[in-house]
């Protein structure tokens, strides 16, 4: 700033196009710090409070349209055949999260969901891939929605809509396949 009066002092001539280049600079500096101070830390901020609601590690990379949707039902009770908040069952969970994040409409059932997807390796399992699972059945009665490492969301029948991970003894045992829609 002193370099500025000094300057203008000394050589009047070019001192309108000094204060125009000195306007312009500070002008541009304070308008782009004042973005990245007002835009930036929200952003963190959604997002730490969503892996925190979650108990999983959510970062700016993953569908954050999906993970608002699983931590809204998070812990909606299940009940057979229900598609409400109030209550829900693990397919109509699956399909209702299909078509609010990703637009697609989805068949009612998961046996029909299985036969409509394209089959995934678990081991090339991407976020938005359903999972789906045998139990106490021999065709396909349960399905849940891929997150990441490991990670699904889905209608428990004791706990209601939750996160759980493929290798819980009870997951591994039941698993059946998986399938891009």
């Amino acid at each position: 700033m002193i370099v500025i009066l000094l300057v203008l002092f000394f050589y009047p001539k070019k001192s309108i196009l000094l204060l125009l280049f000195a306007a312009t600079v500070l002008f541009g500096v304070s308008c782009r710090s004042k973005k990245q101070a007002s835009g930036k830390p929200s952003k963190n901020k959604e997002i730490a409070a969503l892996s925190k609601k979650l108990n999983l590690e959510v970062d700016a990379k993953d569908n954050l349209k999906l993970y608002h949707f699983v931590a809204d039902w998070l812990g909606t009770p299940h009940k057979l055949g229900a598609c409400q908040k109030s209550a829900i069952d693990c397919s109509c969970f699956v399909a209702l999260l299909y078509e609010q994040v990703y637009g697609k409409k989805l068949p009612r059932t998961a046996a029909e969901m299985d036969k409509q997807s394209k089959h995934v390796r678990k081991s090339n399992l991407e976020e938005g891939d359903l999972v789906f699972f045998k139990i106490k059945s021999s065709k396909v009665s349960h399905v849940g929605v891929y997150l990441k490492d490991g990670w699904f969301a889905h209608v428990s029948t004791s706990k209601g809509v939750m996160i759980n991970n493929l290798e819980e003894a009870y997951y591994e045992k039941h698993y059946y396949d998986a399938g891009k829609m």
